[in-house]
């Protein structure tokens, strides 16, 4: 065998080793572009979650000023008509019906804006819980846990 062939032969060797770790290179890099664009997704997901749960922050405290405000009246309504001892019978009557409704009515309200604040704030924590996991978790998924986790996510 000539120099010539020999070398020739080494170069055949060594570019079918090469070729299959080029093809897994070019496989990786797909596979690393995917990812980085999930990753883009989730994190525009996670940021509108958020935004949403900041944008709803004014609301609630404005809920909770008037709330407090009501509970002030209804407070000052009460106070005063324990203090005024001569009002006719017929006035004080009056008064424990639109005490009683306002007392509920804030009792209601502070109710609802509980409940919304807890709901609301549940759901965001366990979204956030869960994309972390995933996030995490993601490298060791199988390709068909990865396609079922990307198909709920497209719903």
């Amino acid at each position: 065998m000539n120099p010539n062939s020999a070398q020739h032969a080494a170069l055949r060797i060594l570019l079918e080793d090469v070729e299959p770790l080029l093809k897994q290179a070019n496989e990786l890099a797909a596979t690393l572009k995917t990812v980085r664009e999930e990753l883009h997704a989730d994190l525009e997901t996670l940021g509108a979650l958020v935004q949403r749960s900041v944008d709803v922050q004014p609301a609630l405290l404005e809920a909770g000023r008037k709330l407090n405000g009501a509970a002030g009246r209804i407070e000052a309504v009460t106070r005063n008509e324990r203090l005024d001892a001569s009002p006719a019978p017929r006035t004080s009557s009056a008064w424990k019906p639109l005490i009683a409704a306002s007392l509920g009515s804030a009792l209601v309200s502070a109710a609802l804006v509980t409940g919304v604040l807890w709901f609301a704030g549940r759901d965001v924590l366990e979204q956030a819980r869960i994309g972390r996991a995933l996030q995490l978790a993601w490298s060791s998924l199988d390709a068909g846990t990865r396609s079922k986790v990307r198909e709920v996510m497209g719903k």
